[in-house]
């Protein structure tokens, strides 16, 4: 009975021991068949950019070929002969339709004459296909010249909608050897051959651990002769294939992966040694010595927690640590300060980034921005103690969770650690400045509800925070807190409430006067907008305008207040008033849509209302991209009656030279102007308004100064000679409807 136990316990554990070994088998090739799979698809995407890559490089010089008289013995050869000199490409060859054609070739001379039919027949297939209206790329052939096997790009070329030639480069398959034959396939521990149609080798990888010369990979270890056929069939179905194979004592595990082009394969071989092989012998060994069985199981479970838990490290690794600083992504800080919400205790979130990163990425480039990084990171870990912690996001956001409350002592803090960073450019021997910037929230009070929410809350506290902290240009930071928040809250209001408010009307019309200083009359009005919301709650257009720019909002915008200055237009010409001119604010965004001049004149057609009672007014801002596209933009608005007036001049970057190129009617003198000169009345800003005033004369354009709030802002103004004044002075910005019965029906003004 005890015998009879003791095998039934035996044959029980070997059991469990096969179904555990057979466990950690599958469990270890399934997790080495998807490593291999993810790193053969990010290497097959590697190779298709490199190929978009040259297809863009050749398309662009279809283009300019399409606008060429292609004379082929003559400069248009050169040209194509000159550009093959220039790029990577072994030769380009161009066929006119139903024409021979040229070819270059590096290091050999133009050939012209080049008889389609002399090529080989690949080459011939996707040039055909070119000359048919379609791009593609040929099989490997023999190349005459390069003494090798290559491959050929091709091309149609056009003149506008016509196909008028082919254009075709060749080139060798080692342009990919740089992106195979590194140090990164499976983080070190395997390599990826690139094989042809029949599984010949194409390129080899030097980190190879069978280094055996052979033509196929048929030829060599990979593949035992009775499974050789079905790989080539699947090859031919452009399917993948999992397989192992045994090599000088060792078990590896390999993928045939088709990339997608010619047939064209990668093989990757992991070269680490199959995990499972220790949990095969410890089971034949277990059927064997059934005495040892209950310590080879044990051997086997110790073996088996130690490989998963490596695994598990790894898995970790890879999901909660950022791969190029060390630090934790922004997956395990939630978490973790989640946990720290949920206990209770008062804590501060920190978002800390580098200035003008992208700049840095672009100029010094990315090796140097990385280092940077990682630099960061070293600091970061030298100021964090005890149950502190931190990530980096993504690119150069790091947020950090700090148990220090107090404000004081956590400025000083981040001083000092921004400090540290900043002496990076000193280790590097840089000239450049770098400067950082903090956005930072203090959580003193447990959470009420759910701590995942208020965790993403406090979060999006802290990057508002951030972006209140970045306008400055030294090491700065700004502390989230209650005006912060009403802010935020009011921008969550506006950008969820935009839509409806336009079509309900809560935009309203405002009219601010401007006064003719030759005759103290009124001159004309600006069109300004406010927001009247629900509760009769004004918001005023710098809380809604920037963020409306930004989302693109302020096209519909724009054209909705053109609308309502043409009705009210429309109401004063129907009153038997006489209509003085609106300026209207324009935004980028409307100014420079396709349709923009056709629009504005339908609104003029539908409201009856001559053209020349709108100023449009844009932002000198435009005037630094383009200027001669600006001035066709201007003419053609021009030409329908529109008048065009360059608003806040001298507030950024506007020059005289600037001003003398432009095509404009009228330009707005910026308010700090009036206020630099109360602050300095004969100085240097005095000296400069009168002479932009007196150069707007000569000019033909009228001028008009915002901000005047004083009499004897309208006397200075007055002696430059200037045209308008517009300011408190005469009127701050009104309804239309108060408008017209103060400025428009009343016999005058006070």
């Amino acid at each position: 009975m005890a015998i009879t136990f003791v095998v039934c316990i035996g044959a029980a554990l070997l059991v469990v021991c096969g179904v555990l070994g057979v466990y950690l088998r599958n469990t270890i090739r399934q997790a080495s068949n998807q490593q291999m799979l993810n790193e053969t698809d990010e290497y097959i995407s590697r190779i298709d950019k490199q190929i978009q890559a040259d297809f863009q490089t050749l398309e662009t010089l279809a283009i300019f070929m399409g606008q060429q008289e292609r004379d082929l013995s003559g400069s248009f050869g050169q040209v194509l002969h000159e550009a093959n000199q220039r790029n990577d490409f072994i030769s380009m060859l161009y066929f006119p339709v139903g024409q021979n054609g040229i070819a270059s070739i590096v290091d050999h001379a133009l050939q012209t004459d080049v008889a389609l039919q002399s090529l080989p027949d690949e080459a011939q297939e996707v040039i055909r296909q070119a000359l048919a209206g379609e791009s593609s790329i040929s099989r490997l052939f023999k190349s005459e010249y390069a003494d090798e096997r290559v491959f050929l790009y091709a091309v149609p070329v056009y003149d506008e909608d016509r196909v008028v030639g082919a254009l075709a480069a060749s080139d060798h398959v080692e342009i990919f050897s740089d992106i195979l034959d590194g140090n990164g396939v499976l983080g070190g521990n395997g390599y990826i051959h690139m094989l042809g149609t029949e599984g010949k080798y194409l390129i080899r990888s030097q980190r190879a651990v069978v280094t055996e010369p052979m033509e196929t990979i048929f030829d060599g270890p990979y593949f035992a002769a009775d499974e050789a056929e079905g790989v080539r069939l699947a090859m031919a179905r452009q399917e993948s294939v999992f397989s192992s194979f045994q090599y000088q004592g060792r078990t590896y595990q390999c993928l045939l992966a088709p990339v997608g082009i010619n047939g064209w394969y990668l093989i990757c071989v992991n070269t680490m040694q199959e995990s499972s092989r220790a949990a095969y012998q410890i089971t034949r060994v277990m059927g064997f010595a059934f005495l040892g069985i209950l310590i080879l199981i044990l051997f086997l479970l110790i073996y088996g927690y130690t490989v998963i838990r490596k695994n598990n490290r790894e898995l970790f690794y890879s999901a909660y640590y950022d791969r190029l600083t060390g630090a934790a992504n922004r997956k395990r800080f939630v978490q973790r300060f989640t946990e720290c919400l949920e206990s209770g205790q008062p804590l501060s979130l920190v978002a800390l980034n580098v200035r003008n990163f992208k700049f840095i990425n672009e100029i010094f480039g990315k090796e140097y921005a990385d280092r940077l990084l990682c630099f960061i990171k070293s600091i970061l870990d030298q100021h964090i103690s005890g149950t502190e912690f931190f990530c980096r996001d993504s690119s150069d956001l790091f947020y950090l969770c700090l148990k220090q409350t107090d404000r004081d002592g956590l400025r000083a803090r981040l001083e000092s650690l921004m400090d540290e960073i900043v002496q990076f450019t000193e280790q590097s021997h840089s000239d450049y400045r770098l400067t950082l910037y903090c956005g930072i929230v203090l959580v003193d009070t447990p959470p009420e509800g759910d701590a995942a929410r208020q965790a993403t809350d406090i979060m999006a506290h802290v990057l508002f925070a951030l972006a209140s902290a970045k306008g400055s240009y030294q090491n700065s930071l700004w502390f989230y807190d209650a005006q912060l928040h009403e802010k935020e809250k009011l921008e969550n209001y506006v950008e969820s409430h935009m839509q409806q408010a336009l079509e309900t009307g809560a935009f309203r019309l405002f009219l601010q006067p401007k006064f003719d200083l030759k005759n103290k009359s009124l001159g004309g009005a600006e069109a300004l907008v406010r927001w009247i919301a629900d509760d009769g709650r004004v918001i005023y257009p710098d809380q809604f305008i920037p963020l409306f720019e930004h989302n693109g909002f302020s096209v519909q915008l724009d054209l909705y207040m053109m609308e309502c200055v043409c009705r009210q237009i429309r109401q004063w010409i129907d009153q038997g008033l006489t209509p003085v001119g609106v300026s209207v604010n324009q935004s980028k965004l409307l100014f420079y849509e396709s349709h923009y001049p056709e629009t504005l004149t339908r609104l003029m057609d539908k409201y009856s209302i001559p053209a020349n009672l709108i100023t449009l007014e844009i932002l000198e801002g435009l005037a630094l991209e383009n200027v001669d596209e600006l001035n066709h933009k201007i003419e053609q608005l021009q030409a329908r009656g529109f008048r065009v007036s360059m608003d806040d001049f001298g507030s950024g970057y506007s020059s005289l030279n600037t001003l003398g190129r432009l095509n404009i009617d009228e330009v707005k003198l910026d308010r700090g102007f009036l206020l630099e000169i109360a602050g300095d009345p004969q100085g240097r800003t005095r000296l400069i308004m009168s002479q932009v005033v007196e150069l707007a004369g000569h000019l033909g354009m009228d001028t008009v100064v915002e901000g005047v709030e004083t009499a004897s802002d309208e006397a200075l103004i007055t002696a430059m000679g200037c045209g308008y004044g517009q300011g408190y002075y005469y009127s701050r910005p009104i309804p239309a409807a108060e408008f017209t019965e103060k400025f428009m029906i009343a016999s005058g003004i006070e």
